[in-house]
């Protein structure tokens, strides 16, 4: 990267998107322009004196003004199926009318269905109806179609990505743990949990929007450390300093699934209707605001279907390519990330704040 390049972040009030602004102004090499969808996203990156504009992915005319006067585009947004498949397909319009230098689309892994075994970029897209995984093929389908047209498109594919502000695969995860309710999944647990702390895949997204090779091209991204589903548990659980976790029977714990899972459906059903009701008998009775209190932590902290699939999806998503064209190197082992992440909760007070 040039010096004074200005690079447009997508989705930087996001997760992958706010660590990635951040690390491009700390290192003082660039110019970074933060797209956010609106002004209260942009508290987290308040605090640094980046570029702030509007770009709402489903706005032309946001992402026109966004865009104009950039070289580089590293497209971090998501949202819905439609803003996930039309707002990637406006942002390649745009970097082909301006002329965009470099464009980084961020995939994920999950484009790789349900597979088993060592997975590399050769392995087809496979649909399974998740909205999620299936939208971003679509999206990944319109980069190498506009590739074809000229936009110098590279795509990142990560796998699990933890690390500080992650709400799915950190903060939840702790809040499940902290809970009492979580535990080690025998039969449900084993399969591998491709974990990547989020630095070390900012340091690979840098990396394929520096690299001339990286046009043209799909990359893994995951960590130096495979492990299993059980062993991220147990691992997370012992860093966050507690006492060791509950064992569930592979027909425990897929009887407690099910059973939560019309439970969960009704529990949404009474909340989008009776929610008034509700939260008027929890102010005026105490043992209903506890009833309800524990029901709630009990459905959230119980694994889903899906969950149970994914904690034992037998899948290495092999980052050779990167390493090999790119020169990407994961440094955080998992007991360096984990340290790094409950330190980041403890201080935020998300640990102090569990009931």
């Amino acid at each position: 990267m040039n010096y004074k390049e200005t690079i447009l972040v997508t989705g930087a009030s996001g997760f992958i998107g706010g660590w990635l602004a951040e690390t491009l102004h700390l290192s003082g090499s660039v110019t970074v322009r933060a797209g956010i969808r609106n002004w209260s996203r942009a508290a987290r990156l308040a605090r640094f004196p980046i570029e702030f504009v509007l770009c709402d992915v489903m706005d032309s005319a946001q992402i026109a003004a966004a865009i104009n006067g950039v070289t580089c585009v590293v497209h971090c947004a998501k949202g819905t199926e439609e803003s996930t498949i039309e707002g990637t397909k406006n942002m390649l319009d745009a970097a082909l009318k301006f002329g965009i230098k470099r464009f980084v689309h961020l995939s994920t892994a999950e484009i790789y269905g349900n597979p088993s075994g060592e997975i590399d970029e050769t392995f087809p897209f496979q649909y399974t109806g998740n909205p999620y995984g299936d939208s971003k093929i679509e999206a990944e389908k319109l980069c190498w179609d506009y590739y074809k047209k000229g936009v110098p498109v590279s795509v990142i594919r990560p796998s699990i990505v933890y690390g500080p502000f992650s709400e799915t695969w950190t903060v939840r995860f702790a809040q499940n743990l902290l809970s009492g309710n979580w535990g080690i999944f025998k039969g449900y647990g084993e399969g591998i949990c491709n974990l990547v702390y989020i630095s070390d895949l900012v340091s690979g997204i840098m990396l394929a929007a520096r690299h001339e090779s990286a046009i043209g091209e799909a990359f893994n991204m995951n960590g130096p450390e495979m492990v299993t589903w059980n062993q991220y548990f147990q691992r997370f659980n012992s860093a966050l300093g507690l006492r060791d976790l509950r064992v569930f029977q592979p027909g425990s714990a897929k009887l407690r699934t099910m059973i939560m899972e019309p439970v969960r459906f009704s529990a949404k059903f009474v909340q989008a209707h009776f929610q008034g009701p509700l939260k008027s008998i929890s102010q005026r009775f105490m043992p209903a605001r506890k009833l309800m209190k524990s029901a709630e932590k009990t459905i959230k902290t119980t694994p889903r279907i899906t969950e149970l699939s994914l904690f034992n999806r037998d899948a290495v998503y092999l980052p050779t390519k990167a390493q090999q064209m790119l020169g990407y190197q994961p440094r955080f082992d998992l007991n360096k990330g984990l340290e790094m992440s409950v330190r980041w909760l403890t201080y935020v007070g998300l640990l102090s704040r569990q009931d």
